[in-house]
């Protein structure tokens, strides 16, 4: 009779391997533009492997980094540490320049200060050198560092590590040694000073001494208790006093030193006896001028024989 449904089929049913074959169905992708599917796949890697470059360069770059700014913190606390060094070496140095400078004229011997002035010599050039470093280490810290290598990151900051901590302060280091270099000459210059002073001291207590008591003149003169300044009578600074009284007791030795005090008062060289006079011939335009003072007294106590002893005001 006519074709019948098969057991469990139903007229509306199909075979199941129609089912996975549906007639003019869709084609995979790949087989109808096997291009378009490539070049898909392509920018998918391409993303996917810069995604990945990226993470890589960010953290080699802040790994280098890190390194860098440790390098810099170690630089700057070395760089602080041989700051002080050279500050406390210039300090000793400036106090060795003083007793250099301060004893000037004031030792019996210049061999102590001839010492010093070598041993500061010396220390002048290592302190100049640590300078020097000091200032090329700036230089090497706050050089900017730039890392702009794609392929290569980090580079940079590794190369600027590097270079810092290449950097030393050896000639810093070396400054220690200033204080103990100027310990010994700057002792041995205070040494000398010492002595001269004492010297000093000694001739001072034995040198001569005028008290120039009072301002006059033959009343004041005739007290007999020190020379009298007669400068308004003569018309130039000058103490007189008669040769009985203490005239005849002045040196005239030319290089003498002498103290007077009172009016006038600090300490005088003698010059010598600058001009002799005769009261009854000469005038006050005879008088010898150029000194800081004149000493005048009647040798002998003769007025034709007036000595006029030039002075000249002196530190010591």
């Amino acid at each position: 009779m006519g074709d019948t449904p098969a057991h469990g089929e139903t007229a509306d049913s199909a075979p199941a391997t129609h089912a996975a074959q549906p007639g003019g169905g869709i084609r995979p992708v790949m087989r109808r533009h096997p291009r378009l599917t490539l070049a898909v796949l392509a920018i998918a890697f391409v993303a996917a492997a810069s995604g990945g470059l990226q993470t890589y360069r960010a953290v080699t770059l802040a790994s280098a980094q890190a390194a860098y700014n440790d390098s810099v913190a170690s630089s700057l606390e070395a760089q602080a540490s041989a700051g002080a060094d050279v500050a406390s070496a210039e300090a000793v140095l400036t106090a060795a320049e003083t007793t250099l400078a301060d004893s000037e004229g004031r030792v019996l011997s210049e061999e102590p200060r001839t010492t010093l002035a070598a041993a500061l010599d010396v220390a002048e050039t290592q302190l100049t050198a640590a300078h020097e470093e000091l200032v090329a280490v700036e230089h090497g810290i706050d050089a900017p560092t730039t890392d702009a290598a794609f392929f290569s990151p980090g580079d940079g900051l590794r190369a600027g590590s590097a270079a810092l901590t290449a950097l030393h302060f050896e000639a810093a280091t070396e400054l220690t040694t200033i204080t103990d270099a100027l310990a010994g000459p700057v002792q041995a210059v205070n040494d000398a000073v010492a002595l001269w002073q004492a010297e000093y001291d000694r001739m001072v207590s034995e040198r001569y001494t005028n008290n120039t008591h009072a301002t006059g003149w033959y009343p004041e003169l005739d007290e007999c208790i020190g020379s009298v300044d007669v400068t308004a009578h003569y018309g130039v600074p000058t103490i007189a006093e008669h040769w009985s009284c203490g005239g005849r007791d002045f040196p005239d030795d030319a290089g003498t030193i002498i103290t007077l005090t009172g009016v006038h008062a600090g300490s005088y060289r003698v010059e010598g006896i600058a001009a002799m006079l005769n009261a009854s011939r000469n005038s006050t335009s005879d008088l010898p001028q150029g000194f800081d003072l004149l000493y005048q007294t009647c040798q002998n106590g003769q007025s034709s024989s007036m000595s006029f002893t030039g002075l000249t005001r002196v530190d010591a």
